[in-house]
């Protein structure tokens, strides 16, 4: 069991505060791998990154992010269609890369103090 954690925590880092922070400032959309609710939660997530923060209650960290598209378990439930806000625990985020593109324009009805789920925030793109 140790070994899993050890291994998990490996893979984690590559979704680093520092490397989420990064794609934040620098407005890099990500292609990542979210650990995510079942059916339909499991996989790969096309996103802009644009918050950084505390989760009320159990304080994890998370990210607020336009998802283009991706293994969505509301999207999958047709509870919250594509493309449209998600938030992501960032230890559940197994690994990001950067795709490449930018991204530049304010999506709808996106927040410039933050998401209402956070208790702090860390970073939010500038737009």
């Amino acid at each position: 069991m140790k070994l899993a954690e050890s291994l998990k925590q490996l893979i984690t880092e590559i979704a680093s505060i520092e490397s989420v922070t990064n794609a934040i400032k620098n407005k890099d959309k990500v292609v990542i791998y979210y650990d995510g609710d079942e059916p339909g939660g499991r996989g790969l997530r096309n996103i802009e990154p644009v918050c950084l923060g505390r989760l009320n209650g159990t304080g994890n960290l998370a990210l607020c992010a336009w998802e283009e598209e991706g293994a969505s378990h509301t999207g999958y439930k047709q509870e919250q269609p594509l493309p449209g806000w998600r938030l992501f625990r960032l230890d559940k985020i197994l690994s990001l890369n950067l795709t490449g593109e930018k991204f530049t324009q304010m999506r709808p009805k996106f927040n410039p103090t933050g998401d209402k789920r956070m208790k702090s925030v860390i970073i939010i793109a500038k737009f």
